[in-house]
């Protein structure tokens, strides 16, 4: 089972190509090609799938594509779900990004943590 999961996220990114190399180093993620299913691509769209999914589930585009292109893609609630937050927790305490304490709210356990554009990602116990 993949310690991480996710719906749907999708960031508006300064420097996609150091964001990319942010997912693939905090979650093990990879790049993969972008179903044909999307909404509105953009020539700078990078999909990545998490460890043990069979899609892609993040997509990171470049900020000065959507503003000319006129999408609204705001970098919004990012969740992504876990089955073991303690161990997830260790992971990015291990040194891959500062991981913020584990709390209790929305009738969940969770922890934060930002990507390098300052994004606030919130790991959440699996429901």
């Amino acid at each position: 089972m993949a310690l991480f999961y996710t719906e749907l996220l999708s960031l508006a990114c300064s420097n996609v190509q150091a964001e990319k190399q942010w997912w693939i180093a905090a979650f093990g993620c990879k790049e993969t090609k972008a179903p044909m299913g999307w909404d509105c691509p953009l020539p700078s769209d990078v999909a990545l799938k998490l460890p043990g999914a069979d899609e892609p589930t993040i997509l990171l585009s470049d900020k000065t594509e959507i503003e000319r292109a006129g999408y609204d893609r705001q970098n919004d609630h990012l969740l992504i779900f876990c089955a073991n937050l303690k161990k997830a927790h260790e992971h990015f305490r291990a040194g891959i990004a500062p991981a913020g304490p584990i709390q209790h709210g929305h009738g969940t356990q969770f922890f934060e943590v930002r990507d390098p554009e300052g994004n606030v990602i919130e790991i959440c116990k699996e429901p």
